[in-house]
C-alpha cells in the first residue's frame, strides 16, 4: 500500500509571485487601519468571544474553552461582477446584520471570486475602489447610480473606499454582533455561478488558473488575521467536471493534490482558520476521503477513468498526515436539482447524505442504506470522525417551504444529528447575473429591494425555529 506523497498538480505551477503587499487588499494610506485589526485580534484571540482559535475534535468544532461550537447560518454572496457584497445599495450593512441577527443566524458563508485578489496583484498592490468596481461591471451610468446609492446608504463609505474595506467593515459590525464570517471561495473569474462550462468548474479550467487560486487563498486568510470573527474559510465551492477542458483528469487523486496544496497556502498563512473541504460533482461527494478509500479505484460519477488503477499501488488520503488535520471540516451540499442523486423520498436523500460523507459524523447508517443508493455504491463507515457541515442547500422562500420534502429532509437531518449549516441565500436581488442587471432571486431571503423579507411568514414560522432548534453558539 502506498500514501499520498506528492501532490498532483496538473497544469499549475507553484511557483510566487514576485508582488506581496504588506497590507493584503488595502493602500499603503491605509496600513495604520490595517495595523490596529492585526493588533486587536491578536489580543483577544483567546480572551473573548469567538474564543479563538478554533479546532475540531472528533465530530465536533471546539473553541479553547474546549466548548462545541454550532452554526446555523445564510450564505450572502459578494461573487458576482462587481466584487461588492450584494443589497448595500438598498440597506446598510449595520442594518442588513440586523436583519440576520434578528433571524437567529450565527454565521455568514460569503462567497467571493479569486479575481478580487487577481486585480490587486494587477494594479501593483492597490485594491479596487467602489465606484470603478461598480462602473467596470454595470458600465458607467448604473455603475455610478449605484455608487451614490451605496455611500447614501452607508456613509462612512467613500467612491475611494475599496472592496477589502468594504469587507474589513462588515466582518467588524459582524463581530460586534456576534456573528461569524466565512469567506468562501466561490469562482474564480466573478460571475453568477455554477455549471460545467463557466470556466469555474475544475482546477486549470479557463478560468480557474490554480496558481492564482493558491495565491488568492493565501492573501485572504493573511488579511483574515485582522478580523476575530473569521475563524473559517473555504477551499473552493461546488468543484466540478469542465466542459470546456477534457483533459484536467477530473477524479479522486487530482481532487487530494490540489486541495491539499489549498490547505496548505491557507495553514502557512493563517495557522488559527478552519478550512472547509468541498468534494465532488457540485459538492455533493466526499465518500472516497471520508471511507478512506483507494483513490484510484473508488467510485466517482463522471470521473476521468484510470486505466491501469488495478496494476498500480493503492493510492490512499488520510488527514492525519498533514499539519492542518485537526483544522479541517467537510462541508456538502444537496439540491433538488442534482443530476445524480435521488432526492424523491427523505430515505433516499438520507441513504445519499450519509454515503457521501455525512458518515464522518460516526452516526449509524440508516436502514437498507445502500439499497437506496443508484449504482453499486456501498454505504460504508467513515475511518475517521470529523466535522461536516451543510453549507449549501435552498429553495423558493414562500409557504411551498412546509410541503417541500427535500428541505424538510435536510431541517430534520441537521437538527437529529447536530448538523451545522448555511442556507442558499440572503439576497433578493442581484445587481447583476447571468448579464442582466437588478435581478430579483425568488430564492433568496429578503425582499427585492431588501427592504424586509420576502416571507415574513417563513421567517417567523420556519426558519427561526429551525435555528432555535440548533441551539446555536451565541456570543
Amino acid at each position: 500500500m502506498k500514501a499520498i506523497a506528492g501532490l498532483l498538480l496538473l497544469g499549475s505551477s507553484l511557483a510566487c509571485a514576485s508582488w506581496v503587499p504588506t497590507a493584503p487588499g488595502l493602500s499603503p494610506a491605509l496600513e495604520p487601519r490595517w495595523r490596529s485589526r492585526i493588533s486587536r485580534r491578536q489580543d483577544n484571540s483567546t480572551g473573548q468571544w469567538p474564543y479563538g482559535p478554533l479546532r475540531t475534535k472528533g465530530r465536533d468544532v471546539v473553541n479553547s474553552r474546549d466548548e462545541v461550537v454550532t452554526w446555523a447560518g445564510v450564505n450572502w454572496p459578494m461573487s458576482g461582477e462587481t466584487m461588492v457584497p450584494e443589497g448595500l445599495e438598498w440597506k446598510s450593512a449595520e442594518a442588513i446584520l440586523d436583519d440576520v441577527v434578528s433571524v437567529g443566524f450565527n454565521y455568514i458563508r460569503m462567497g467571493y471570486a479569486i479575481q478580487m485578489v487577481d486585480e490587486i496583484y494587477d494594479r501593483g498592490g492597490q485594491d479596487v475602489p467602489l465606484e470603478v468596481a461598480m462602473v467596470m461591471a454595470l458600465g458607467y451610468e448604473n455603475g455610478t447610480k449605484v455608487t451614490n446609492e451605496i455611500i447614501s446608504k452607508n456613509p462612512s463609505w467613500t467612491r475611494e473606499t475599496t472592496r477589502f474595506e468594504i469587507w474589513s467593515d462588515i466582518a467588524d459590525i459582524a463581530a460586534s454582533k456576534g456573528v461569524y464570517i466565512h469567506p468562501d471561495v466561490h469562482v474564480g473569474k466573478a460571475q453568477w455561478c455554477c455549471s460545467h462550462t463557466d470556466g469555474n468548474a475544475w482546477f486549470d479550467d479557463i478560468n480557474f488558473n490554480a496558481s492564482n487560486w493558491r495565491r488568492g487563498l493565501s492573501h485572504v486568510a493573511t488579511w483574515a488575521k485582522s478580523h476575530r470573527n473569521i475563524v473559517s474559510m473555504s477551499l473552493r465551492n461546488e468543484l466540478r467536471e469542465s466542459w470546456n477542458r477534457t483533459n484536467l483528469y477530473y477524479n479522486w487523486e487530482t481532487l487530494v493534490g490540489n486541495m491539499s496544496a489549498g490547505a496548505d497556502a491557507i495553514h502557512a498563512a493563517n495557522p488559527d482558520l478552519l478550512i472547509t473541504f468541498s468534494g465532488m460533482q457540485y459538492d455533493q461527494d466526499l465518500s472516497a476521503l471520508t471511507t478512506g478509500a483507494n483513490l484510484l479505484t473508488a467510485p466517482c460519477y463522471k470521473c476521468t477513468a484510470i486505466r491501469d488503477a488495478a496494476r498500480r499501488p493503492p493510492v490512499y488520503f488520510s488527514l492525519d498526515d498533514h499539519a492542518w488535520a485537526d483544522k479541517i471540516i467537510w462541508e456538502l451540499h444537496l439540491y433538488p436539482m442534482s443530476e445524480d442523486l435521488d432526492t424523491g423520498t427523505c430515505a433516499a436523500i438520507e441513504a445519499a447524505l450519509y454515503r457521501n460523507g455525512f458518515n464522518a459524523l460516526g452516526i449509524d447508517a440508516p436502514q437498507n442504506c445502500s439499497s437506496l443508493i443508484p449504482g453499486s455504491a456501498e454505504c460504508a463507515p467513515a475511518n475517521r470522525l470529523t466535522p461536516v457541515v451543510f453549507s449549501e442547500f435552498g429553495a423558493a422562500q414562500d409557504d411551498t417551504l412546509y410541503a417541500n420534502d427535500v428541505q424538510n429532509c435536510i431541517r430534520a437531518y441537521t437538527e437529529k444529528h447536530g448538523v451545522s449549516w448555511m442556507v442558499w441565500g440572503l439576497a433578493g436581488s442581484y445587481r447583476i447575473r447571468s448579464g442582466g442587471q437588478g435581478v430579483p432571486d425568488t430564492w433568496g431571503m429578503t425582499s427585492a429591494d431588501w427592504s424586509g423579507w420576502r416571507s415574513p411568514g417563513t421567517v417567523e414560522g420556519y426558519w427561526r425555529p429551525w435555528v432555535r432548534a440548533m441551539n446555536v453558539t451565541r456570543a
